[in-house]
């Protein structure tokens, strides 16, 4: 039931959303299999629990893909993607991993998903602390509705659903959105009360000694900023923990999927990296590192998200820093994980339309630095017909 991760992986991602309707036809799901093998995948991640809460499985706590209101997976009615997938994959030489979108419960834009009956679960923001004005969603105007990490009931609710994906044959479990919405969140009682636990003292001013927005609309850190992120992002890790504890019972492989935009990511809550790391940041407290949580994984994908493969690219074109690069990215990704686990480069094939030799260099940086490579998302390779530039890459 064990094996180590391959160091050399090519993982494609296959989201729920953007691929589902295609892959309703069985048909498409024997030919992305194909593809995949053929071209030198040597993983496949599918969603369990996509990014508004819904699972492609039938599940006795969360809301099915096919209850969405405006009927777009109605054809799912009835049906188990999980199964359908993991069956016709048996057959083929690679490992399929599913992803659970954790604290993502909703969509603004229809108004479905179990935050919507769960209103006490939503997460409240800075603002709403003040004018109680809130929609919970990851940014202005995003259609991604999140939870706050730190309720009871919240974390209950996604643990039961982890273990319901875990009785599936699968080779392994990736967690996404397993973090905060954005630095606003979570700002409610529930919350100042657990950070005042944590740090043994009552808040003088709330919410303005975490931080207060100046008259530009920028962030200004108070004088409890520091503890406050480390507060966060050690309730990420409980929760992680304790996922991991669930998922190595009956799955091989436990991994994660953030943001390689580590010096910003005080914002999502989230310390990737080993505990092993220091990082003396304005954001940082002394003993933050107390809080990484990459010894949790097994593996850990981060997001490289930049047209500009190399550092010298993003100088060239005015890039703030040298980690808005796919090689700069890289190295701030080795950087944190301190060589505590494998980390895997990803890419967001998006950022590439209309120029396949910079794919092709970004795959070649990714491969270089890391782990191997991660693509996300399936719906490009098949839009822009990739396909055989995977081949040549990968093979």
């Amino acid at each position: 039931m064990s094996f180590t991760f391959n160091e050399n992986a090519n993982i494609l991602w296959v989201d729920f959303l953007a691929n589902g309707v295609r892959l309703a036809n069985e048909n498409e799901q024997l030919k992305l299999l194909e593809n995949a093998v053929h071209t030198g995948i040597t993983h496949l991640i599918i969603d369990a629990k996509v990014p508004f809460g819904q699972t492609t499985y039938p599940s006795n706590y969360g809301y099915h893909i096919s209850s969405w209101s405006d009927d777009r997976f109605i054809m799912w009615e009835d049906r188990d993607f999980l199964d359908e997938f993991l069956t016709k994959a048996k057959k083929y030489d690679v490992k399929v991993l599913a992803n659970m979108d954790v604290f993502s419960e909703g969509t603004t834009a229809s108004k479905d998903g179990i935050a919507y009956d769960k209103e006490d679960w939503k997460v409240t923001f800075y603002n709403d602390a003040v004018s109680s004005e809130s929609n919970a969603a990851e940014y202005k105007d995003a259609d991604t509705i999140f939870v706050n990490p730190i309720h009871p009931k919240v974390e209950a609710h996604e643990l039961n659903i982890l273990k319901e994906i875990c009785m599936y044959d699968l080779d392994g479990v990736v967690v996404d959105r397993c973090r905060y919405p954005n630095v606003y969140g979570d700002f409610n009682e529930l919350s100042r009360k657990g950070f005042e636990r944590y740090i043994g003292e009552t808040i003088e001013n709330w919410p303005e000694d975490i931080f207060t927005i100046n008259e530009e609309k920028a962030i200004e850190f108070g004088k409890l900023f520091p503890k406050w992120t480390e507060w966060r992002a050690n309730n990420i890790k409980t929760f992680v923990t304790k996922a991991r504890a669930i998922v190595k019972d009956h799955v091989p492989l436990f991994a994660d999927y953030v943001g390689s935009w580590y010096p910003l990511y005080y914002s999502e809550g989230v310390n990737w990296g080993s505990e092993s790391f220091k990082p003396n940041l304005a954001w940082t407290s002394d003993t933050y590192h107390v809080s990484g949580l990459a010894e949790q994984l097994d593996f850990l994908m981060t997001g490289c998200y930049y047209y500009e493969v190399t550092k010298e690219e993003a100088d060239k074109n005015g890039r703030p820093d040298y980690w808005y690069s796919v090689e700069g990215a890289a190295d701030i990704s080795l950087d944190v994980v301190n060589g505590s686990i494998p980390f895997v480069a990803s890419l967001f094939l998006k950022n590439y339309q209309g120029d396949p030799e910079q794919f092709r260099k970004a795959i070649r940086m990714c491969k270089e630095k890391s782990a191997g490579v991660m693509l996300f998302d399936t719906v490009y390779v098949e839009e822009y017909n990739w396909w055989d530039i995977l081949k040549e890459e990968l093979k």
